[in-house]
């Protein structure tokens, strides 16, 4: 094999034995991270209902409950990586505290995730979480950027109105399983029902997240909670889906055109590393500014994979490819994206 095609490829095998001893998720650290950005989230959420408007503290607080809120939000992706079988208490409370009253179960994540990492689906048009954005264009970066705002929205009705409503109509029921039961960032993927089914307990998610809707639309409609209320979930929600639908911009260079499967060296070069961004912590919470890392070894859990990446970086350094993954900033990886969109 000559220099050059070495170059071109990652050695997965080296890289995967040489941090296996991180590979080991710490519960400990999976809950007391989790309990304390939930607890924060709803905290500052009711502390910034109760502030004068638009007062001082209450731009703070409204800022602090999102992205406390995301933060917790964002253990979806952890929950779906984690061995089948384990955390289950923890999957559970999850469910309750963030993914129910937020309208984002964890069903809609598991399964499409996992085709994510399919490596016969990754990038093609079997991967929801994959869009051609070089290929496509800028009006569609900014498209998919605007209906961020609006997923609120689409969600709280997808859960309150069309889950009852489409247990009347076959045909119904059918779209709300295809259409609208996934996060995707592909308008034209249709989920399938093993996708559906390889998570088992996701028509309780469905119910259970439909019930919390309608508790929350019957407090009002009686006066026990009032109207804002409603208002400030939506306008919370609205930044945590805005400051996602960035990082997953800036997660990928979604140069595939989405007719042809690439191999673990391709979709690390497709991915994307941000290890210095300053505020990485906050718009790539739980490990996220990681993603190339995280494409090489996905179960790596997030608390391991600054050390893993550090590792990477010393034990190959000479292997320009994985260096190549990095990125400096989010304005670096969006600025880069919307360049090659351009051309």
């Amino acid at each position: 094999m000559s220099d050059v095609q070495q170059e071109l490829k990652f050695p997965v095998r080296e890289a995967r034995e040489l941090v296996k001893d991180l590979m080991p998720p710490n519960a400990f650290i999976y809950w007391v991270d989790f309990l304390f950005h939930i607890a924060l989230g709803w905290l500052a959420f009711i502390f910034c209902f109760k502030s004068d408007f638009l007062s001082l503290s209450q731009w703070v607080s409204f800022f602090v409950s999102a992205f406390s809120l995301f933060r917790a939000a964002i253990f979806i992706h952890e929950l779906t990586h984690l061995r089948k079988g384990t955390f289950q208490i923890f999957r559970v409370i999850w469910n309750i505290l963030c993914g129910f009253p937020l309208m984002i179960p964890s069903f809609l994540y598991q399964g499409v995730h996992n085709d994510h990492h399919n490596m016969n689906l990754y990038g093609t048009d079997g991967d929801g979480e994959y869009f051609p954005f070089v290929k496509e264009g800028r009006i569609k970066i900014i498209v998919f950027i605007v209906f961020s705002f609006f997923l609120p929205v689409f969600f709280f009705i997808r859960f309150v109105v069309l889950t009852p409503l489409s247990y009347c109509h076959k045909g119904m029921r059918s779209f709300v399983l295809e259409r609208v039961s996934s996060f995707s960032i592909d308008l034209s993927y249709k989920r399938t029902y093993s996708s559906l089914n390889s998570v088992p307990t996701w028509q309780a998610q469905e119910a259970l997240t439909c019930l919390y809707g309608w508790t929350f639309v019957l407090m009002m409609s009686y006066g026990v909670l009032p109207f804002p209320v409603l208002c400030l979930w939506l306008g919370t929600l609205g930044v945590v889906f805005f400051v996602n639908s960035l990082r997953t911009l800036a997660a990928h260079c979604y140069r595939n055109s989405g007719n042809e499967t690439m191999d673990i060296s391709g979709q690390l070069l497709d991915s994307v590393n941000v290890p210095a961004s300053l505020f990485g912590i906050f718009w790539a919470p739980v490990g996220l500014r990681f993603h190339a890392t995280h494409h090489l070894i996905p179960e790596m859990p997030y608390h391991s994979l600054g050390k893993t990446h550090n590792k990477l970086m010393e034990r190959f350094s000479q292997n320009n490819l994985y260096s190549q993954a990095t990125s400096h900033s989010l304005r670096s990886a969006l600025c880069r994206l919307w360049r090659e969109a351009g051309n």
